[in-house]
């Protein structure tokens, strides 16, 4: 099995970051496309990036400023079933390190190159709209 791995450095404090990450209007805002749902343990939050294209996303557990655990309940190929997690961790410099991973991938699945270009765009449109706010 495979397991995707980003980071991303942030300059910005961890409750800036987690709220990016969690509060759907400020998902809006980095996000592509159309963003629906909730952000709750146990509810399901859905990402249209582009008509015909839906991931859906239940969250498992979310640990205020620190991390948000879900599994992939909806999308193309072989997604379903991935656990995506992001972690939050303090830097020395005031800033935000997010360390991603998405794991359960098969060896030489078709999708998983398509898979890990979107997350290292998607972290640093999370890092622009951040910084930027």
């Amino acid at each position: 099995m495979v397991t995707l791995k980003h980071a991303v450095k942030i300059s910005a404090p961890r409750g800036a970051v987690y709220q990016a990450l969690t509060d759907l209007e400020a998902m809006r805002g980095w996000h592509l496309g159309t963003v629906e749902g909730a952000i709750l343990a146990g509810q399901v939050m859905t990402l249209t990036p582009k008509p015909g294209q839906r991931f859906s996303w239940r969250t498992d557990r979310l640990e205020p400023d620190a991390a948000i655990i879900q599994t992939e309940v909806e999308g193309p190929g072989s997604s379903v079933g991935k656990t995506l997690t992001f972690t939050l961790s303090d830097l020395q410099d005031g800033s935000t390190q997010v360390d991603l991973t998405h794991g359960e991938w098969l060896e030489g699945d078709d999708h998983l190159p398509f898979c890990n270009t979107h997350w290292g765009e998607a972290l640093h449109r999370l890092k622009s709209h951040v910084e930027k706010t």
